[in-house]
């Protein structure tokens, strides 16, 4: 419930995560079968690296990986951004 009350709350005050937020539902659910699949990137989202951070400090994303070349992120609830995003 937390995960979609950071997320409503994050839409709510900066509606251009939208985007960023369908993108990454799109992307993980597209390697649901891949067992390899470490996360999505900056650019799978279309977003700039930096505007991540505000999904990880809010308790929507987590990093995933993280190697000197690239960053994966995952959503920690992504049945709750779902929703969040339905509401929007």
């Amino acid at each position: 419930m937390q995960d979609y009350n950071n997320t409503v709350q994050l839409l709510a005050q900066k509606p251009e995560y939208l985007k960023t937020l369908q993108l990454a539902v799109q992307k993980e659910e597209e390697n649901l079968a891949n067992k390899q699949y470490l996360g999505w990137q900056w650019f799978d989202v279309e977003t700039h690296p930096a505007k991540l951070v505000r999904l990880v400090t809010s308790s929507i994303a987590k990093v995933n990986f993280k190697s000197n070349n690239s960053t994966c992120y995952l959503l920690k609830n992504r049945e709750s951004v779902k929703r969040a995003i339905k509401r929007s």
